[in-house]
């Protein structure tokens, strides 16, 4: 007979692979490995990865919902690329969220704030290591944490449908390879803390809006 814990193991496993998978075909999208138009395959994705077929499926499921890859019946699943005008459209959404949610969350627990510190300070790690995967995660964990403190589910659900963990790879992958690279950001991030931490909630918001438009910057296409 199946033990109660069996299930429980193996969706982590699943879920790691899953998410190990996706940043590789990520990775390869990003930098050219998969041209546009190359057409990726379950089957032989999952023999290179040594899995079976459905985390593959469930990973360039999540990259179709990010714009990277396009699934049609009975065509199969190709890369579309980073569609550059779709991620400024995603950001200026995400922005409205999370900047109502701190309009929402002012003042934050003291438990969130120590959260934000926490990550702040493996940001600066990060920035300091030249570790821009590490700075990567520990931002889109701190931006979550703004959406997560308004208490407002949909927004939450919204923030994570939008698979902000490819997304923000894209547009802060790009922001690292500039001359300043993501210092700024950095700054910008400490400012923030520093006004949710005061209550000043115009301040706050201010500092979102010049992050977002910071990230925005490089990723715009010159008029």
């Amino acid at each position: 007979m199946m033990s109660a814990a069996g299930p429980a193991l193996a969706t982590p496993l699943r879920v790691c692979m899953r998410d190990r998978i996706r940043e590789t075909l990520v990775t390869r999208i990003l930098d050219g490995t998969y041209p546009t138009g190359t057409k990726l395959k379950e089957l032989p994705l999952a023999r290179e990865f040594n899995v079976s077929q459905a985390p593959i499926r469930e990973a360039l499921r999540e990259l179709e919902g990010s714009g990277l890859v396009s699934c049609e019946r009975y065509r199969g699943t190709r890369v579309r690329g980073a569609d550059i005008e779709e991620l400024l459209e995603s950001y200026e959404l995400r922005a409205i969220m999370e900047i109502r949610s701190v309009e929402l969350s002012v003042p934050y627990a003291a438990t969130a704030l120590e959260e934000f510190g926490r990550c702040l300070r493996e940001m600066a790690t990060a920035v300091a290591r030249g570790d821009r995967e590490r700075y990567i995660d520990e931002a889109l964990r701190f931006h979550r944490g703004l959406v997560q403190g308004s208490g407002n589910r949909t927004f939450l659900r919204l923030w994570d449908s939008l698979h902000w963990e490819v997304r923000g790879r894209i547009a802060l992958r790009r922001i690292a390879s500039q001359r300043h690279g993501l210092k700024p950001l950095l700054n910008l991030h400490k400012s923030l803390l520093a006004r949710l931490r005061t209550r000043d909630v115009a301040g706050a918001t201010r500092r979102l809006r010049e992050l977002f438009a910071t990230v925005a910057a490089p990723t715009r296409p010159p008029a």
